[in-house]
């Protein structure tokens, strides 16, 4: 049985193998999982989020046949 400890090292592995600029972006990702700080909303991330959290305080959901709609799109 594969541990979760033998897969990051396995992964470890591969990133190594990447190219420097594609390595920074692992580092970068995995320096955002790691940091213990609290995340703080740009402005424009604000800007896009506020306006689905009111409609989603006044219960304003997708319907099922919209969800359904999606989840079943062709994406090809």
């Amino acid at each position: 049985m594969t541990t979760t400890e033998d897969r990051l090292e396995t992964l470890f592995a591969k990133v190594r193998a990447l190219p420097e600029g594609r390595q920074e972006l692992a580092v970068e990702a995995l320096s955002e999982i790691t940091d213990e700080q609290e995340y703080k909303l740009s402005d424009a991330e604000r800007a896009v989020l506020e306006p689905a959290l009111a409609r989603a305080k006044r219960g304003e959901f997708a319907s099922d046949t919209d969800v359904d709609e999606v989840l079943n799109k062709s994406w090809l």
